[in-house]
């Protein structure tokens, strides 16, 4: 990228996902002006995948964002196209629809395959999976399924969301009077959610145990039939319906080099191997572990890089991976934050009380400013570490219970006192507090919504 000064640079971020957004609002708050941008991306919606798991229960909703605004907002140019190849010789991307996109710098951002892997169960992938696990809570519920089994493939890497399927499960049929269910989890982990480390593997553990789920570990599903589940080693579970996450694969985009997988190989600032002026972030590289928060950090890597080379005033710094995570849970959220060495979390910490704000699912940098705000950033707001609170966790949860309470009532209030606006910034409050909203309450936001004027 030498000698960038004499001409008006392009950057190039191809994908409409997490790292993708996120990179184009991290480069420009680092970069401002120093370069043209042009986001390629097939989705006309950014879909905010973290909360699908919970939408099936009635307690969120999988939000969604306009990219013709997003790409407004951020001064660049939206292309509604895909990637198809990328020509590192002469510094351009070959795009699905025909077009030829020349580019001093290149962000990849494209995300993985999602594929079934177990015959006969439902793969859940986030937000079009929604309708179809709805149906199989309705058949727990009615009594029609009522052994239903959750299952984790080996070849992904991110098993939070089927710890959250089964724990909002659990809650949710303890809640419809469905006490004959018999839940099962299965992962070919050692410990469960072992990610983020032994401290996490035992909480979720109690978690499980309290709401009377079985867990398997070092079980490997391989197939399912006739009520059925068979994993490895020998072990056979009997069950009615499985849901299982989908497997993923990488993009394998020509032109790129991939790994066994199909995965792009990238060093820890997000550089393509081989390849000049080409970088990557998101669940598409070959970084082992597959979330948001993580994807983010390497889009941010990726355009502090890039920003550089621009000219921004700035150091760039490689990915010092921190892993992030909002648990549901049913009763109130877990926030889990860990800094990952060799794959496994170290440095735990737990709390009941956000580790960092503003509280969102995906902890990205500039990203969950964006979306909490709402629009265009004022000054430089970037997602804060917060340290665990001090007192003991009866007293954390205490503090929960009140603030949660306290919300929903003034959100009631508001409504029937026809201050529509308020009852709804209340609501946004308790999503911020809890992650999801007390049932019944998505159908009393789009009331309110609508008695306010507002598009839902």
């Amino acid at each position: 990228m030498a000698g960038l000064s004499t001409r008006n640079p392009r950057v190039v971020i191809c994908g409409g996902g997490i790292a993708g957004v996120e990179a184009l609002i991290a480069l420009r708050a680092l970069a401002g002006d120093l370069a043209e941008v042009h986001l390629v991306a097939p989705n006309d919606r950014f879909v905010y995948q973290p909360l699908a798991v919970a939408e099936p229960f009635g307690v969120a909703e999988t939000h969604r964002f306009e990219l013709s605004t997003i790409a407004r907002d951020m001064h660049a140019e939206l292309h509604a196209d895909s990637l198809s190849a990328v020509d590192a010789d002469l510094h351009a991307v070959r795009l699905k629809g025909g077009a030829r996109l020349h580019y001093d710098a290149l962000l990849v951002a494209v995300g993985p395959q999602r594929r079934e892997w177990l015959p006969g169960a439902l793969h859940f992938g986030g937000a079009d999976s929604v309708g179809a696990f709805r149906s199989v809570l309705g058949r727990l519920v009615s009594g029609a399924t009522r052994r239903l089994a959750f299952a984790y493939p080996q070849a992904t890497a991110w098993p939070l969301p089927l710890y959250e399927l089964a724990l909002l499960t659990a809650s949710h049929a303890q809640a419809q009077g469905a006490t004959g269910a018999q839940l099962t989890l299965l992962t070919p982990e050692g410990d469960p959610l072992e990610v983020f480390g032994p401290g996490a593997s035992r909480v979720m553990r109690e978690l499980l145990l309290s709401r009377r789920i079985d867990l398997r570990t070092g079980a490997a599903a391989e197939g399912f039939s006739h009520g059925r589940l068979r994993c490895r080693p020998n072990i056979v579970i009997d069950a009615d319906e499985v849901t299982a996450l989908v497997a993923l694969r990488g993009p394998a985009i020509p032109g790129l080099p991939v790994d066994e997988q199909g995965f792009i190989e990238v060093d820890e600032s997000g550089r393509v191997t081989g390849l000049r002026d080409v970088y990557a972030a998101g669940d598409g590289t070959d970084f082992p572990v597959k979330q948001g928060g993580l994807a983010t950090q390497q889009a941010d890597a990726a355009a502090e890089a890039i920003a550089a080379a621009l000219g921004a005033d700035l150091t760039p710094s490689p990915v010092r991976p921190t892993l992030r995570a909002v648990l549901l849970n049913g009763i109130a959220p877990l926030y889990l934050r860990a800094q990952l060495d060799g794959g496994s979390g170290d440095s735990l910490e737990i709390a009941g009380n956000p580790l960092w704000m503003p509280p969102a699912k995906v902890a990205g940098r500039y990203l969950a400013p964006y979306l909490t705000a709402g629009g265009p950033l004022t000054g430089a707001e970037v997602l804060e570490d917060r340290q665990a609170s001090a007192d003991d966790p009866a007293t954390v949860r205490r503090a929960h219970d009140e603030a949660h309470d306290l919300a929903l009532a003034f959100a009631d209030r508001d409504a029937a006192e026809g201050d529509f606006d308020s009852a709804l910034q209340w609501l946004d409050t308790l999503e911020r507090i809890d992650g999801v909203l007390p049932p019944g309450y998505l159908a009393k936001r789009a009331e309110w919504s609508r008695r306010a004027g507002r598009a839902t």
